[in-house]
């Protein structure tokens, strides 16, 4: 699925630079849950195999409050998308 057009069909009054940063964002913070949901919170350091919080907790926080801020700012609507990527998940 694209993400970006999808949110075009969506926001026709918004940017399209706009819709695209908040499309790559999208795209990172999945990816972050993805990993985390694979590793777990605590994870294993890849060279020495103690225990790590997982890298990607940051990552999920750092784009998860991208995605909440342009949502609030730029009135950017994502609730299909969303839901899209949430049903393609499963």
């Amino acid at each position: 699925m694209n993400i970006e057009l999808e949110l075009i069909k969506d926001n026709p009054r918004v940017q399209k630079v706009l819709l695209k940063v908040f499309s790559d964002a999208v795209k990172m913070y999945r990816e972050a849950l993805v990993n985390i949901k694979e590793n777990g919170a605590i994870c294993k350091h890849p060279r020495t195999g103690s225990p790590i919080e997982n890298p990607y907790l940051k990552i999920s926080e750092k784009y998860g409050a991208i995605l909440v801020k342009m949502s609030n700012t730029n009135k950017i609507k994502s609730d299909r998308v969303l839901d899209m990527l949430e049903k393609a998940d499963k």
